[in-house]
């Protein structure tokens, strides 16, 4: 039986999941969060499904040992490759909530016409979001692209940089951008370059992201089962799988600098 006091847990492949895990904190400010951050095996958009999902799988069983309420995936190569076969294992111990569904659902119901998807090479490769949006009867029209170079130069602290704006320049220069009236940002770790995405158009593309969408399903799914914390019961804590100079400035650029972030090392 959960109790509305044990943590949330949530997990990405590195810092992106922090965009994601910020997002919660702010629309649920009692929650306590346990991250974990996969930064050995950080790029998933590059590894095979198989592989993925045994990563997948080992933070779960890491994450029900810190007796977590409901766990995120805070990833949406994760999401697209791992959720139905994590829900279908754990189904009957933990509600895991990927973070693709609720951002095709607002973006439909903000009756956008056609939207140019940036994201990894398996989360593009898996098809889900054209999948998405025709399971739910939208003529929303997608463009999508794979841009695989953006999660490991966020990684390696290059934003705003001139590495950054070469990249950039690279992928959204594409035709198939030129008419879509809104970008998502179908990685967690791309609204790090969320500015620099915008510029690149003028402001004249609207911007979507998964983290406040994921953050109001997150609170509704735990309003709805009574899970809801009433008060603090503690602070967040962070764990890695390889601790990277990165990762500890931008968490603590979300968190201050009150936190530790612990190496766990998962079974290989």
């Amino acid at each position: 039986m959960k109790r509305p006091e044990q943590p949330i847990g949530i997990f990405d492949s590195g810092v992106g999941g922090l965009t994601v895990a910020q997002a919660i904190a702010e629309a649920l400010p009692n929650e306590r969060l346990v991250y974990f951050g996969d930064t050995v095996h950080m790029p998933y958009g590059e590894k095979s499904p198989e592989h993925i999902r045994a990563y997948c799988e080992q933070i779960v069983e890491f994450l029900l040992s810190k007796h977590v309420k409901l766990i995120v995936i805070a990833c949406n190569t994760a999401s697209a490759i791992a959720a139905s076969y994590l829900r279908s294992k754990y189904w009957q111990l933990v509600e895991i909530i990927g973070v693709i569904r609720p951002v095709i659902q607002q973006i439909i119901q903000d009756q956008i016409s056609s939207v140019g998807i940036l994201g990894t090479h398996a989360t593009i490769g898996s098809g889900i979001y054209p999948q998405l949006i025709q399971e739910y009867g939208s003529t929303l029209d997608a463009f999508q692209l794979a841009t695989p170079l953006l999660a490991p130069m966020i990684e390696e602290g290059l934003m705003d940089t001139e590495v950054s704006k070469a990249v950039l320049h690279q992928y959204l220069s594409h035709p198939g951008f030129t008419e879509c009236e809104a970008l998502l940002l179908a990685c967690t770790h791309y609204p790090l370059l969320r500015q620099e995405i915008s510029d690149f158009f003028s402001g004249t593309k609207r911007i979507y992201d998964n983290a406040a969408p994921l953050a109001n399903t997150v609170k509704k799914y735990l309003s709805e089962n009574n899970l809801l914390a009433e008060s603090r019961q503690g602070g967040n804590t962070f764990f890695v799988s390889e601790q990277t100079a990165h990762f500890e400035k931008t968490a603590r650029l979300f968190y201050g600098t009150q936190i530790t972030i612990q190496k766990i090392d998962l079974p290989s």
